[in-house]
């Protein structure tokens, strides 16, 4: 199995619902200007940004090619200095990891067990992970691609059952309360949220065809963006303007809204369990590339589990650390903060600078390969 080569089906599966845990949680976009009916239209701007700023990362990935990720960095900086790099982003990726704990202990924790301990949340639902992603990235993808049905009738009968409540006279007259420095401003931030490529990137090596990660990536971009617009207006529509943005999960509000007599309560239980799904599939696949990376820094193999242990032990410290020393509702904007400034980091700023060191050094590279 540890040869089996990822289909393009499965890794585009995978990155829409791994997006779909956050279009469906807090709804990050109903919280950056312009804060009105025009949400809708700075996502739209947003996935211009997405592009521009993914573009060093999509362009590396394509240089790939039948190499490793370590192969590739490794014949750009240098033995000593992809050591380096492979540290840089296994503490990158062991950040994301905790992001989405941490989200989902305040899915659990706020929704349907308000009584119970972060620390127990936390620690079986990282558990659940560890035992998933300890048996390779085939088997998640696997498990995505059997689910992925499920999880979209279940989203798409919910939106259904739910329209009647919503208003879209709400969304009317377009932009007449907007400015466009609002609308770029809110399209900038929200496009600091978005790291998938990076996901692209570290799984093209291990992709049947590895030249299709440029139409992967647009194609999951516009799905994703298309469903969080669905989100937003249904959303908006329903609660309103200013209660789904103050609202902590609106989009379970919403949910919640619909009238279907005694099953009501058994309506938010489905939504929650295909909730805890997304968010699952997106800790596993973020926890299996920390671990990948820690294996490619000690050139240790995919059997190896002791470098799955020691990611998942840091990342279960700072998630209980985080968790129980401050409440995490109350943080989620400053942890947004610091995502941003992460992601120009990682996503725009050392990616750059790897493009360059490529295009300098692309012909003693390709001489090396060459001779190889």
């Amino acid at each position: 199995m540890q040869n089996e080569k990822i289909p393009t089906r499965q890794l585009f599966g995978l990155l829409i619902v791994a997006r779909l845990s956050f279009s469906i949680s807090s709804i990050l976009a109903l919280h950056v200007p312009p804060h009105n009916q025009d949400q809708w239209v700075m996502v739209i701007v947003a996935c211009l940004y997405i592009a521009i700023s993914s573009m060093p990362i999509l362009f590396l990935a394509n240089r790939i090619n039948k190499d490793t990720v370590k192969g590739f960095v490794t014949s750009i900086y240098g033995r000593p200095l992809s050591r380096l790099m492979g540290v840089l982003y296994l503490i990158y990726f062991i950040i994301l990891t905790i992001d989405a704990i941490i989200l989902q202990t305040e899915l659990v924790t706020t929704s349907i067990l308000p009584e119970s301990s972060n620390y127990l949340i936390t620690t079986l639902m990282l558990m659940v992970c560890i035992y998933m992603t300890s048996r390779g990235v085939i088997v998640i993808l696997r498990s995505v691609d059997l689910l992925i049905p499920v999880i979209y009738s279940i989203l798409f009968v919910l939106m259904v059952l739910g329209i009647n409540n919503v208003d879209f006279s709400l969304f009317l007259p377009i932009l007449s309360d907007s400015t466009i420095n609002d609308i770029n401003k809110g399209a900038l931030i929200l496009s600091t949220l978005y790291n998938d490529i990076i996901i692209i990137a570290m799984l093209v090596p291990e992709l049947k065809n590895k030249n299709i990660s440029t139409r992967v990536f647009f194609g999951s971009l516009i799905t994703n963006m298309i469903i969080l617009n669905i989100v937003i207006i249904i959303t908006q529509g329903a609660l309103g303007i200013e209660y789904a943005r103050h609202s902590l999960f609106p989009f379970l509000i919403y949910v919640r809204l619909i009238n279907l007599a005694r099953i009501v309560e058994r309506i938010a239980a489905v939504f929650v369990v295909m909730w805890l799904l997304t968010i699952t599939f997106r800790i596993n696949i973020l926890l299996y590339l920390a671990t990948k990376i820690l294996r490619d820094i000690f050139n240790k193999g995919e059997d190896d589990k002791l470098c799955l242990f020691i990611v998942s032990t840091i990342v279960w410290i700072v998630s209980i650390g985080i968790t129980v020393m401050r409440p995490v509702v109350g943080t989620r904007n400053d942890l947004n903060n610091y995502l941003a400034i992460i992601f120009v980091i990682y996503i725009i700023i050392i990616p750059l600078i790897t493009c360059m060191i490529f295009l300098f050094r692309r012909k003693s590279i390709s001489g090396a390969k060459n001779q190889k």
